[in-house]
């Protein structure tokens, strides 16, 4: 019987320090998740400053429904233009920094 280390069994591909590939996958992801998550945040700021009138004042039926769908509209938008911002913001970071490292 020999007695093997548990180096041995371990494949030389696994290692303790995470590669400089598996980082940039990390920083990509969380990136694009405080993307989503700001611009969530936004979104819902602007949705309720922009409705704030309908719920301060009781607006009657047609006005109520302009008021709601501005304030939709410019939710949804502040949401699109945080999210391609900072992507867009991104993407242009990762192409700058992976162009040396090959």
């Amino acid at each position: 019987m020999s007695m093997r280390s548990a180096s041995e069994d371990e494949p030389e591909a696994v290692s303790s320090k995470p590669s400089y590939q598996h980082a940039t996958r990390d920083a990509i992801t969380i990136e694009i998740v405080y993307s989503v998550v700001t611009g969530a945040v936004i979104a819902a700021l602007l949705f309720f400053l922009v409705a704030s009138p309908a719920f301060l004042w009781r607006l009657s039926g047609k006005w109520n429904e302009i008021t709601m769908g501005a304030a939709m509209a410019v939710s949804a938008a502040g949401f699109l233009y945080r999210v391609a911002s900072l992507l867009t913001r991104l993407k242009k970071t990762t192409k700058g920094s992976c162009s040396g490292k090959q």
